[in-house]
C-alpha cells in the first residue's frame, strides 16, 4: 500500500515510463494486491485498515494537489482534504473499524528538552530551507505562484494561511491517521517508515521537487519519533507550523527579494 501511495500520488503529475503509461496506472495493481493480501490474512481489523488507506490514496488521486491559492482551489482542498481525508476516515475509524484515532493533543508537561527543540528545530529548518530555495532548487518558489504586478497582500495572506492549513493537515492525516493505524499492527520502525513515505509522496506532488523528498522524508521520520516520545499532537503541530513560517518567508522573499512581507504589514 505504501508503494501504491508513492506511485499513484508521489509521481502523479510526473512523466511515466512511456508517453502512453502514466505512473499512477502502475499503482492501482499494487493497491489491489495490498487489499487482496490483507483479505487473505483473515485479519478483519487489518483488512479494514487497508481499505481506509486505499480510500485516502483514491481521494488524493482525484484532488488537484499543488500550490495554487485561487478561491476554487482553496475550496477544493478544504473539502477534499478537510472533509474527505480528516472527517470521513475519523468517523469510519470510530464506527466501522471500532478503533478511534488517538487525537492525543496533550500528554503531561513539556520537558526542558521539548522546549529546547523549538529553537534548535527553527535553526535547522532555516538552514535547510534556505539552502533548498537558494542553492539546491532555486526555481522551487514557482510551485507557489504569486503575482509579480499589482497588489500582493491578498495573495500573500492566502499563501500564509494555506501553509498553515496544510501543515496542520499533514500531521492529522499522516501522523494521527496513517502512523497511528499502522502502529497498531506493525512495529514503530515499520509504521514510521510507512507514514514517512505517505507524507513525502503528498508533499512531492504538491511542490517539493528536487532535493525536497530527501528533506521531507527525514522531517517526517523525526515527526513520527517526536509524536511517539511526546504523545502530543499539539506539540508536533506547533513544530510543523514553526517550520512552515520559515517556508512562507522563503517563498515570499524568493518572489519579492527584500520585500520582507509579514501578516501585519505590506
Amino acid at each position: 500500500m505504501t508503494a501504491a501511495m508513492v506511485v499513484i500520488i508521489g509521481l502523479k503529475s510526473h512523466a511515466g515510463p512511456t508517453p502512453e503509461l502514466n505512473w499512477h496506472w502502475l499503482g492501482w495493481p499494487l493497491m489491489a494486491a495490498s487489499l487482496l493480501l490483507a483479505w487473505r490474512s483473515r485479519n478483519i481489523r487489518w483488512s479494514k485498515v487497508t481499505v481506509l488507506l486505499a480510500y485516502l490514496i483514491a481521494v488524493l488521486h482525484f484532488t488537484r494537489i499543488d500550490g495554487d491559492t485561487t478561491d476554487s482551489h482553496v475550496l477544493e482542498l478544504a473539502l477534499m482534504l478537510g472533509v474527505g481525508i480528516l472527517l470521513i476516515p475519523a468517523l469510519l475509524a470510530k464506527f466501522w473499524l471500532k478503533e478511534s484515532l488517538d487525537y492525543s493533543w496533550f500528554q503531561g508537561r513539556w520537558s526542558v528538552k521539548m522546549w529546547l527543540w523549538f529553537p534548535l528545530g527553527f535553526v535547522i529548518a532555516y538552514v535547510f530551507l534556505w539552502s533548498y530555495f537558494n542553492v539546491w532548487t532555486p526555481t522551487l518558489h514557482h510551485s507557489w505562484p504569486l503575482p509579480l504586478e499589482g497588489p500582493r497582500n491578498e495573495a500573500l495572506w492566502r499563501l500564509f494561511w494555506g501553509c498553515n492549513f496544510i501543515g496542520v493537515w499533514d500531521e492529522l492525516a499522516f501522523i494521527n491517521f496513517v502512523f497511528v493505524l499502522m502502529g497498531r499492527h506493525f512495529s514503530f520502525r515499520e509504521a514510521n517508515l510507512a507514514q514517512a513515505f505517505f507524507f513525502t509522496s503528498f508533499l512531492h506532488e504538491m511542490a517539493f521537487v528536487g532535493w525536497g523528498p530527501v528533506v521531507i522524508f527525514a522531517f517526517a521520520l523525526v515527526q513520527g519519533l517526536t509524536y511517539r516520545r511526546t504523545g502530543s499532537l499539539f506539540y508536533i503541530i506547533i513544530l510543523h507550523l514553526m517550520i512552515d513560517s520559515v517556508l512562507f518567508y522563503m517563498i515570499a522573499n524568493r518572489w519579492y527579494s527584500g520585500f520582507g512581507w509579514h501578516p501585519w504589514g505590506g
